[in-house]
């Protein structure tokens, strides 16, 4: 690809540490994304994802068969006590089952990419020099879900877009936005924060194709890198 931006592509990579939520969403993942893509293509993996897929776009409430099946236990400490807010445990659900299907059929590309922001994805799947309305529309209406169930299935419809693209997401990020996004104190700081994601991104034509290794999904670019 060709570079007519001046921003690099380290504006996706910039240094993030996750916090509980993210952290554990990245823990869980790992190792359930090597397994999944070749040349592993682990019969655990596959059957992972797989259970997971049913809970996309749903409150984990909705669906108790993946009750102890999401890494939510990673947010306990030894003693039981939550090391999260309350939405931690619903943080995590949404962001590992909309992976799952964010994942399906793609067996060589790693779709949980850290540092692939929401709102740059989203612009990554504009045409070049354009605002798609309709994708701008799908954003805004995820911005403004204010439920677990709102927030849940109006991302899994943007996740079939990002699918479709091949363009990946960092999940641990987005599990701790989602965190952010159910709590009203702290709702219009990651609302901020979706918006300048959007307005300094670039579509895909404009971004630079960077290769990493492979460090087993901690820091890799995979492709499509923005």
């Amino acid at each position: 690809m060709t570079t007519s931006s001046p921003a690099s592509a380290d504006a996706w990579q910039d240094a993030y540490e996750p916090g509980v939520v993210g952290a554990a969403v990245n823990t869980f993942l790992v190792p359930v994304q090597r397994g999944y893509l070749l040349p592993n293509n682990e019969a655990w993996a596959v059957a992972r994802l797989a259970q997971l897929r049913r809970g996309a776009g749903k409150a984990p409430e909705e669906v108790p068969e993946l009750f102890g099946l999401t890494g939510t236990e990673k947010l306990y400490t030894d003693k039981g006590r939550l090391r999260s807010s309350e939405h931690g445990p619903t943080a995590v659900h949404l962001a590992v089952t909309l992976y799952a299907v964010h994942q399906q059929s793609q067996h060589t590309a790693r779709m949980h990419v850290p540092g692939r922001r929401l709102g740059r994805a989203v612009r990554a799947l504009m045409p070049q020099g354009e605002i798609n309305e309709g994708l701008r529309r799908r954003f805004v209406r995820i911005a403004g879900a204010t439920s677990a169930t709102a927030l849940a299935y109006r991302l899994r419809e943007l996740v079939l877009l990002l699918r479709r693209e091949g363009e990946p997401l960092d999940y641990a990020r987005l599990a701790d936005q989602i965190e952010q996004a159910l709590d009203p104190g702290q709702r219009l700081k990651v609302r901020q924060e979706w918006g300048r994601e959007f307005h300094s991104g670039y579509p895909r034509k404009e971004a630079e194709d960077t290769q990493a290794p492979d460090d087993g999904g901690s820091r890799s670019t995979g492709q499509n890198t923005q």
